[in-house]
């Protein structure tokens, strides 16, 4: 598949609450390594990160978003809802989804990885295949719905493949 134009729409909080349950708490990736593994030898063409920051707090996330932002990624991320005592993420899954049948329907990729557990994006996922793209669908085992696995073309548990996307403590 070396050639094919690949996009990675990850949800970052999917991501990092299966991080989280894999690794008891401690379990940090590292993006260019999670590229890397998803891409393959095919060509990368962009990244999309969607996320949520508490509100006016988004300067705590804002190194890792300069990070993402050098390496490929547009970042969305968009303020927290206050529910009862905390926050809770409102808006990521639809930011992706329509983020993923926009470019898919402007033929900016070939091929779609969708970080993400979530089996809200099954629909969204079929209608882009239905458009001639390939989807593949990545995450962590425990976030992981069975419809979105049994709907991509092809899925990547990161539990398998941890030791080749884990962070180094001398990098971001």
């Amino acid at each position: 598949m070396a050639g094919k134009r690949t996009m990675v729409f990850v949800d970052g909080q999917n991501l990092v609450r299966g991080a989280k349950q894999f690794g008891g708490g401690s379990f940090d990736y590292d993006v260019n390594s999670l590229v890397d593994e998803l891409v393959g030898d095919r060509d990368f063409v962009r990244g999309y990160w969607f996320d949520s920051h508490e509100p006016g707090n988004r300067g705590e996330k804002e190194s890792f978003y300069g990070f993402l932002e050098t390496n490929g990624f547009r970042v969305d991320s968009t303020e927290l809802n206050r529910d009862g005592d905390g926050f809770k993420e409102k808006e990521a899954d639809i930011r992706l989804a329509t983020e993923l049948i926009a470019r898919g329907f402007t033929d900016a990729y070939d091929v779609a990885v969708v970080v993400t557990g979530d089996r809200d994006f099954v629909r969204a996922v079929r209608y882009v295949q239905d458009q001639g793209k390939v989807v593949e669908a990545a995450a962590f085992e425990e976030p992981m719905s069975d419809a979105l696995r049994r709907a991509a073309d092809g899925y990547t548990h990161l539990d398998d493949v941890a030791d080749a996307i884990r962070r180094d403590e001398r990098r971001f």
